[in-house]
């Protein structure tokens, strides 16, 4: 391919690469993708056959002011936009960038144009960065940046070449007959390709180098929250059916202490939020009350609610959770949620348990969440009757007007039991037995929901049995209350992490025991409809673990994560440090043992071992100080010239190799006068050109006298005379003998 239309090509690819990326970043109205997609299409076809498509052009080419109408009418479409349709700067701004990119791609003709394209098209890729966090972006940053170099190195070479040929720059190279470009020849093709790849690990390191501290002033901050059901502060019996259908991902838990291969993978509840009180359709908090948390250490929060019993002999469950932009300001975590560490402001508690931001953030969320899992005490397994604080009992055995066919049905699962918590098994187990789970359950709001579910219809999903549990118990006496959040049952055997969809949306029960404290307990079945992984799973699971991963490295890439890296890199320079030490002490000791062997059997008898030894070592440290003093005497002569002197001695040099492929070579013992005379009587032509570099070294290396830059050009130009002297003349055959 000619230099020329490789140049004009990868112009071309770098401002497609740009709109590319700025289209899969944001939706373009269909108009203006297929006026950018003529455009391109174009500009193209002038490259694959530059004489037709200029012919036809010529017939149809618009003047410079109707395309300076054209942008004024842009401009006053961007307003426009702003104001009335997008009614946001981002959006009204890249529509007005895509018109900008239509222009110069059907206005290529002078080289200040290709530098307008190269400017937008690094302000499409600027524009998809601040648009998207997702994992895609890297492929098109990356071609962005091979297809960068090589257009900014050709574009370079043809302007070397327009100016070599005395092509003025407001002249169009495509009307102007030139002498031809040259070809690019496949060492051009690798070299390019080796500086593209320097360019990329340079910009990885400056990446790398620089944590990110937000993001962006053109981040979207409204309309891009997933909308959730059941975390608000009343929650209607069977709003959450109908988001078990919902793939979407709702967050990630990674669980780090968790060892893998003793790690069993068992589902995982993730509280959000506890509701005490029920009217008999809907649920509601009756203790709504926050209050800040203190933060103590930074970007730590802890609290204790009323009837939460810490437990010593408790192990903590750390969660690395990773949350999409959702619509409510709830923190979620294991049951119970102690303690939660993230980049907040501030976090709030209510009283019963759940952890709270001031309001939703539109962003995605990275917290770490400590939770302790209480056990029930075992003086309390086999308790008959248990004593109640009041505060349990005001606000955890509150029921509706209850139908008196459910009190005595509660009072039938439970009349065998002898203790208190016999009593919750048994109403776990009438529920899990005795129901089916379906979520084919009208979606209409009936009058008696838990009416319909307990006795009548017999069928419902996770709200319908925690509410009917939490209401049998406390028709006996026994204080609950319902718990939403999310039930986690997706692992991800790539990345090793909970994936958490909006599917996963669970209803269920925790009940209060005085000395235990919330106990979970759980009565809805598992749901028939579960399917066994298939090869389709395994292939997003993959790709959601490339994009947790993009995340952590490159998203939310923080101050804390470089000193984590900074920090890994010293201890592992540390260990090599360590390790290197080691070996070599060990090759020393086995050194010494084998010179010591070695002394042994060579040292005549009656001559002490030692003085062997102690001769030995004299003269190696001799040797040593020989050569360490030799050195120190050639660096001292090449150092006690200057940058000027040393080229000189360097061009005397070249001179002598030189000669010598002329076949009159300069022994050691020979001065430079004596090879004068050499040179004089074996290659006459080429004796002014050796005088005169000859002088000059002498002056150097023995006067150490300075030099000016026109006797140093003078001395190059002589050597380069010399060298074409010695590839003209060849050297007369030897006659035979």
């Amino acid at each position: 391919m000619l230099l020329d239309q490789a140049f004009r090509l990868s112009s071309i690819l770098l401002a497609a690469a740009g709109f590319a990326s700025l289209t899969l970043a944001i939706t373009l109205p269909p108009w203006l993708l297929v006026l950018a997609g003529g455009a391109f299409a174009m500009a193209l076809l002038r490259i694959r056959h530059p004489g037709v498509i200029s012919d036809t052009m010529r017939h149809f080419r618009l003047s410079a002011l109707t395309w300076n109408i054209f942008l004024l009418l842009a401009f006053a479409g961007f307003w426009i936009d702003l104001l009335l349709i997008s009614q946001e700067v981002l959006p009204a701004g890249i529509h007005f960038l895509v018109l900008l990119l239509v222009n110069k791609l059907s206005n290529l003709d002078l080289r200040r144009d290709f530098l307008h394209l190269y400017a937008i098209s690094l302000i499409a890729l600027l524009a998809s960065a601040a648009l998207t966090t997702q994992v895609w972006y890297a492929p098109f940053f990356f071609i962005y940046l091979i297809i960068g170099v090589w257009t900014l190195l050709l574009y370079h070479l043809v302007q070397e070449q327009e100016e070599q040929v005395g092509l003025p720059d407001h002249v169009s190279p495509a009307t102007t007959p030139v002498t031809p470009f040259p070809r690019l020849t496949i060492r051009f093709f690798w070299t390019t390709n080796a500086m593209a790849a320097v360019a990329f690990g340079f910009t990885l390191l400056f990446f790398f180098s620089i944590p990110r501290v937000g993001v962006g002033f053109f981040q979207h901050d409204q309309g891009d929250s997933l909308r959730t059901t059941g975390f608000s502060e009343q929650v209607d019996l069977g709003v959450i059916g109908p988001v078990k259908q919902d793939p979407s991902i709702v967050m990630r838990v990674e669980l780090p202490d968790r060892i893998s291969h003793e790690f069993k993978q068992e589902p995982l509840y993730l509280r959000g939020v506890a509701y005490n009180r029920y009217d008999g359709k809907a649920w509601s908090n009756s203790l709504p009350q926050r209050r800040m948390l203190t933060e103590l250490p930074e970007g730590t929060f802890s609290h204790r609610t009323p009837g939460t019993k810490p437990q010593v002999t408790a192990r903590q469950l750390r969660q690395d959770i990773l949350l999409e932009p959702l619509d409510t300001a709830v923190l979620f975590g294991a049951p119970l949620l102690t303690t939660v560490k993230g980049n907040f402001l501030s976090v709030q508690s209510d009283l019963t348990g759940s952890f709270h931001l001031p309001y939703p953030l539109h962003t995605r969320i990275q917290y770490t969440a400590y939770s302790l899992s209480p056990n029930l005490n075992a003086t309390e397994k086999n308790a008959s009757a248990l004593l109640y604080p009041d505060f349990i009992l005001r606000h955890y055995l509150q029921t509706p007007d209850v139908n008196p066919q459910i009190v005595d049905l509660a009072r039938q699962i439970t009349q065998p039991a002898t203790s208190v918590i016999q009593a919750v098994s048994l109403v776990h187990t009438h529920l899990l037995t005795s129901y089916r789970y379906s979520l084919d359950v009208p979606s209409l709001q009936s009058a008696h929901p838990l009416d319909d579910f307990l006795l009548t219809r017999k069928t419902g999903y996770c709200e319908h049995y925690a509410t009917a549990m939490v209401v049998l118990l406390r028709t006996v006496g026994i204080p609950a209350r319902l718990v939403t959040g999310f039930l986690a049952t997706e692992w991800n055997e790539f990345g090793g992490y909970y994936t958490v969809r909006q599917r996963d949306a669970h209803a269920w029960v925790e009940v209060y025991f005085p000395q235990s404290g919330w106990i979970t307990i759980d009565p809805t079945p598992p749901s028939p409809g579960a399917v066994g992984p298939t090869w389709w799973h395994a292939a997003t699971s993959a790709m959601d673990s490339m994009r947790l991963k993009w995340d952590r490295l490159f998203v939310h890439y923080s101050a804390h994560d470089q000193f984590t890296v900074v920090q890994g890199i010293r201890e592992s320079g540390e260990a090599v440090r360590v390790g290197l030490s080691e070996t070599i002490s060990a090759l020393a000791a086995q050194a010494g043992a084998i010179i010591g062997g070695m002394v042994i059997s060579l040292t005549p008898s009656g001559i002490p071992h030692r003085a062997v030894s102690l001769l030995l070592a004299v003269s190696v440290l001799y040797a040593g100080i020989m050569l360490l003093r030799r050195y120190r005497s050639r660096t001292t002569t090449q150092s006690r010239f200057s940058p000027q002197q040393q080229t000189v001695i360097m061009l005397y040099a070249d001179m002598l190799r030189y000669c010598a492929q002329r076949g009159i070579t300069k022994p050691a013992s020979t001065t430079p006068q004596e090879f004068l005379h050499k040179i004089r009587e074996g290659w006459s032509e080429a004796w002014p050109i050796v005088h005169s570099v000859t002088q000059l070294y002498a002056r150097v290396r023995f006067g150490k006298a300075p030099l000016t830059t026109e006797e140093i050009s003078t001395a190059e130009n002589n050597v380069r005379q010399l060298r074409a002297l010695r590839q003209s003349v060849r050297p007369a055959p030897r006659p035979s003998r």
